[in-house]
C-alpha cells in the first residue's frame, strides 16, 4: 500500500509540475526593483560581525557538523559586535506571522526598508537568512523529531503537518527542494562575502572594476531575500491545508526555481571575484615589472591580451598587424587618450610625424593606447585610428584592465590625453599632457637640436606653423599672409568670451 501511495505521489506531483507556467518571479525584468533596492539602501555604520553570523547560519541550515563538535558554533563573536538577536528575532516574526498569502515582491521590499535600510549589504543577507535560519531550523527539528519524540509528533498534529511529514515521496522532494535553495543561499552569501577580503580601495562602489559588482550584490540581497519569503510563506501555508499533495507539489518547484536562480547570480559573482583577483595579480606583477626591467618589449607584452594569435598592435591607417618585437631596442612615446580626444589635434600630430619621419629625424616609436570603459563606439575608435600612421592597438579590449587601472593611477590619467615616453629598457620618463609645442620642442630626439645646442627648434626654423595647419586650415598664397592664434585651456568661460 505505501508503494502505492508512493507511486500516486510522484504521479501527482509530476503532472502538477508540467501543466506550471514559468514563474512570474523569472518572468519580469528586475532592473527596476533593483534600483528600488539601492533607493533604500541607507548604511548608517553600524556593525554587524557577518562572518561570525554567517557560520552559524551554515550549520543550522546545512546541518554542518565538520569539525566534529556537534554542530554547535564557538559561544563568542570573533569580532567587534555582537550577533543582533533583536532585529533577526523581529525578523523572524514578521516572516513568520505576517508572508503568507502576501505578494512575496511587496514584502521583500518592506523588509529592506522596514529592518535594513541602515545595514551594509553583506550584514543585509546575513540577517535576514540568520532569520530564516530560525524557522527553518524549527521546521527541521520538528520533521526530523517526528517518529522519536512525542513533543515533536504532537506538535505536528497541531499544525496539521502530519499528511506531509508521513508521505515520504511528497516529503523527500519538498525538504530536499528547501535543502538545495538553503545550499545556493549559503553558496550566494559566501560569494559576497568574498569581496571583503580585497583591498580596502576595491570597496568603493564607484572605481573600476569593483563598481561592476554592485548591481550584482544588491541583485543577490533582493533574491535571496525573495527566496526567504517565499519559502517561509511556503512552510506557513501548508499548516491546516486541506490539499497539502498538490500545494506541496507547486511549492516544490517554485523552490527549485529560485534555487535556480540563486545559483546563476552566484556563479556571476563568482566570476566577478576571480576576474578581480586575478586583475590585482596581474597589476602586482606590471609594478614589479615597471621597477626590474631591462626590456622594453616585456613591458608591452604585458600590456595586452593574445586573442586567438592575433597580434595586438596594428598600424592605424593601414591595419598592418605587426609584433611587438618591433619596438625592441628603441624609444617609445605612448599617446594614452579616450575616444574623445579631438581630430584636429590628431591630424596635426600625424603630421608633424610624417614630417619627422621623411627627414629621418624621429627616434621614438609612437604608439596609441585608447582608454575605453563602459560601451565603445566602435564608429569613432576606427575613425582616430584611421588617421594615424603610427602604431595602435588593434581594438580597445586587448589592453588588460591592471593596465588601465596603472594608467590611471600611476600616470593619473582622467580625461585629458597624455603622452609617456620610454626608454630603450622600458623606462618610463616624465609622463606630459598633450602639448604639440612641448613635443617639439623638449622631447629629446622627436627633433634633436644641434648638439650642445639650447636654440629651438623653432628658433632654428626646422619647422614652422606651416608644418600643424597644412591640410586642417587651407591659406590662399596670393593673399596676405593671414594671422593664425593658437588658444586653449580649461577655462571655457574664457574661451568664450574670447572667441568674438
Amino acid at each position: 500500500m505505501a508503494g502505492i501511495i508512493s507511486r500516486a505521489t510522484q504521479q501527482v506531483t509530476r503532472t502538477i509540475q508540467r501543466s506550471l507556467p514559468v514563474p512570474k518571479f523569472l518572468q519580469s525584468d528586475d532592473v527596476a526593483i533593483i534600483r528600488k533596492v539601492e533607493g533604500i539602501h541607507k548604511p548608517d555604520g553600524r556593525q554587524v560581525d557577518v562572518q561570525y553570523l554567517f557560520t552559524i547560519i551554515t550549520k543550522i541550515l546545512l546541518h554542518d557538523n565538520p569539525s566534529g563538535d556537534g554542530g554547535v558554533t564557538n559561544g563568542t563573536s570573533t569580532g567587534s559586535s555582537e550577533v543582533p538577536a533583536q532585529i533577526i528575532n523581529k525578523i523572524c516574526c514578521e516572516i513568520s506571522c505576517n508572508c503568507s498569502g502576501r505578494n512575496s515582491q511587496e514584502t521583500t521590499i518592506m523588509l529592506l526598508e522596514k529592518f535594513l535600510s541602515n545595514y551594509s549589504w553583506e550584514a543585509k543577507l546575513v540577517i535576514m537568512v540568520a532569520a530564516f535560519a530560525v524557522n527553518n531550523g524549527e521546521f527541521y527539528l520538528l520533521t526530523e523529531l517526528y517518529t522519536k519524540n512525542p513533543v515533536s509528533k504532537n506538535i505536528a498534529l497541531l499544525k496539521q503537518l502530519k499528511g506531509v511529514v508521513e508521505d515520504a515521496e511528497l516529503f523527500e522532494q519538498f525538504s530536499g527542494a528547501i535543502t538545495d535553495l538553503n545550499k545556493a543561499m549559503v553558496a550566494l552569501i559566501r560569494s559576497v562575502l568574498q569581496f571583503n577580503t580585497l583591498p580596502s580601495e576595491y570597496h568603493a562602489s564607484n572605481k573600476p572594476p569593483f563598481s561592476t559588482v554592485i548591481t550584482d550584490i544588491v541583485r543577490a540581497v533582493y533574491w535571496t531575500i525573495y527566496s526567504v519569503v517565499t519559502c517561509v510563506s511556503h512552510i506557513v501555508a501548508l499548516i491546516g491545508s486541506k490539499n497539502q499533495r498538490t500545494i506541496a507539489a507547486t511549492m516544490t518547484w517554485e523552490l527549485s526555481e529560485l534555487a535556480t536562480k540563486v545559483n546563476s547570480i552566484q556563479t556571476i559573482l563568482q566570476k566577478h571575484f576571480s576576474r578581480i583577483k586575478q586583475e590585482i595579480g596581474g597589476y602586482n606583477v606590471l609594478v614589479n615589472l615597471f621597477e626590474t626591467v631591462q626590456d622594453i618589449t616585456a613591458i608591452f607584452q604585458a600590456f595586452f591580451h593574445v586573442e586567438g594569435g592575433k597580434l595586438p598592435l596594428v598600424v592605424g591607417t593601414t591595419k598592418e598587424q605587426v609584433k611587438i618585437e618591433v619596438l625592441k631596442h628603441t624609444k617609445v612615446l605612448l599617446l594614452i587618450s579616450g575616444l574623445d580626444i579631438w581630430q584636429v589635434e590628431i591630424k596635426a600630430l600625424a603630421k608633424l610625424y610624417e614630417h619627422l619621419k621623411a627627414k629621418h629625424n624621429i627616434q621614438y616609436q609612437l604608439v596609441w593606447i585608447p582608454i575605453v570603459e563602459g560601451n565603445l563606439d566602435e564608429h569613432k575608435f576606427l575613425s582616430l585610428q584611421s588617421l594615424m600612421s603610427w602604431f595602435t592597438v588593434r581594438h580597445p579590449s586587448v589592453i588588460k584592465p591592471e593596465v588601465i587601472r596603472y594608467i590611471k593611477e600611476v600616470w593619473k590619467f582622467s580625461k585629458h590625453a597624455i603622452l609617456v615616453p620610454f626608454d630603450q629598457q622600458g623606462h618610463a620618463e616624465s609622463v606630459h599632457t598633450l602639448d604639440l609645442l612641448w613635443l617639439i620642442g623638449h622631447l629629446p630626439g622627436l627633433l634633436p637640436s644641434s648638439p650642445g645646442s639650447k636654440i629651438s627648434p623653432w628658433e632654428e626654423k626646422q619647422l614652422t606653423l606651416d608644418i600643424l595647419i597644412h591640410d586642417i586650415y587651407h591659406v590662399d598664397s596670393t593673399k596676405p599672409a593671414p594671422i593664425i592664434c593658437l588658444y586653449g585651456g580649461e577655462d571655457m568661460k574664457w574661451i568664450e568670451e574670447f572667441i568674438p
